[in-house]
């Protein structure tokens, strides 16, 4: 069963109902089954009263037993020589009225005292005990019928009540903040359902706008550094051409061309995140040159660090989808390699149409893994030998950003790691949609 508000209205409608009607139909059949034992017990009093009275006049041979006095009912006379007649469960009664059950049938009796003895007087009412047991059974079916009919009639008068909830809900449920869709239609009744429309709708304006200034300020921010950066690496490079300059000299400028490097792919990174959909760019391109070209860009910390990279992917195997898009998660992917599963040897490969990265670094713990594509996340991040101390190098965005690209391009991005002596290393696999391959 659901748990939207529709089902739970219409639940406890039906509920309800259900308690009502079953109320009334016990309510009746408890009126029923107390009636017929009164109207038994007045019928046999009622009898024995006219039959003391028959007695008294002289109307009854009391020598033939059982005395038959009308249908279903007959009397005993205690003492007589037909005394051996009676039912056994009847001898030896009280005096007053009793109910007595004899295998499947339902006896009222009464004994009182007449002149000629003490009189036994049995009314037969397995058949009113029975029409007692048929009305149960009507009023359970009927209970069943009203249970139905009130389920049937509570969802309709429930779509009545909520259905523009439900709608609304649906609305915003479906509501995508990259999809560009227009706000809900303006609510023309001032009810619950118009004060949630309006909500909502202010609520999706306020979210469109703060969008539109991130969307703006990367554009901005993207477009104001990248040329600032461009000049300081043309410099860079200038300068470490300069063959006057130390090892020491030449190896700071290369690390300055990194860290510009990082800084503009930092920056291409969010600028592509604030992205719509609808903006993304696909064109075919070859992915082993694509892989080659994110390689050599990071070929000096990949050596720095010790991670041995070889791309098994050969030239001349296109694939259409978004180039820049997976240039920065191939970065991401394999900066996150450099940083910690170094010094170790990165395999880049094809099986079937999955592209796979993996490593023979100390691996990521089984309970680190659900979480390697969280923002800021560091446990496995640091080397599994307890050696390095967390700084905030640690706290990293490269996984995460690879994630949200993937599911804004609609591939699938997975992790497995082993972390034993005999088996170890990391491996992504990136599943690429259909229109890619």
């Amino acid at each position: 069963m659901s748990n939207t508000l529709l089902s739970r209205v219409t639940w406890a409608m039906t509920a309800t109902v259900a308690l009502f009607v079953g109320l009334m139909a016990v309510l009746a059949f408890s009126i029923m089954y107390e009636q017929e034992d009164e109207l038994a017990d007045q019928l046999v009093q009622i009898e024995m009263h006219r039959l003391i009275e028959r007695i008294e006049a002289g109307e009854f041979d009391t020598t033939r037993q059982p005395l038959e006095i009308g249908p279903r009912i007959e009397a005993w006379l205690a003492g007589s020589a037909a005394d051996a007649a009676m039912p056994a469960p009847l001898r030896g009664l009280a005096a007053g009225p009793h109910e007595i059950e004899i295998g499947d049938r339902v006896l009222h009796a009464i004994v009182a005292n007449s002149s000629a003895g003490q009189l036994t007087l049995v009314f037969d009412a397995t058949d009113n005990e029975e029409r007692v047991r048929r009305f149960g059974l009507i009023m359970l079916l009927l209970w069943i019928v009203c249970l139905a009919a009130g389920y049937w009639l509570a969802r309709a008068t429930a779509g009545i009540v909520v259905g523009r909830l439900h709608a609304i809900a649906e609305r915003i449920a479906e509501w995508d903040p990259d999809a560009s869709i227009p706000t809900l239609q303006r609510a023309a009744h001032k009810d619950e359902a118009g004060r949630l429309l309006e909500a909502f709708n202010r609520m999706q304006d306020r979210v469109d706008r703060s969008i539109a200034r991130e969307r703006e300020f990367a554009a901005n921010l993207s477009h104001e550094i990248r040329t600032p950066l461009a000049a300081l690496r043309t410099d860079i490079e200038m300068i470490s051409l300069d063959e006057r300059l130390a090892p020491e000299q030449q190896r700071r400028f290369e690390r300055m061309a990194q860290a510009l490097d990082e800084v503009s792919a930092t920056i291409a990174a969010a600028r592509a995140l604030s992205r719509p959909r609808a903006a993304l760019k696909r064109e075919a391109f070859d992915l082993g040159a694509l892989i080659e070209e994110v390689c050599a860009t990071l070929a000096a910390r990949a050596a720095a660090a010790g991670l041995h990279i070889v791309n098994a992917v050969a030239a001349g195997h296109f694939l259409h989808a978004d180039r820049y898009a997976l240039q920065i998660v191939l970065r991401n992917l394999i900066g996150n390699a450099i940083d910690h599963a170094a010094p170790a040897r990165l395999g880049i490969r094809l099986e079937g149409e999955a592209l796979i990265l993996a490593d023979d670094g100390p691996g990521i713990a089984a309970a680190e893994l659900p979480f390697v594509f969280e923002r800021f996340h560091h446990g496995r991040l640091v080397d599994q030998a307890g050696t390095a101390e967390v700084t905030d190098a640690d706290h990293g965005l490269g996984l995460a950003i690879a994630r949200r690209v993937c599911e804004q391009q609609g591939w699938l991005i997975r992790v497995t790691s082993a972390t034993s002596a005999a088996q170890h290393g990391t491996r992504f696999e990136l599943l690429f949609d259909e229109n890619s391959t």
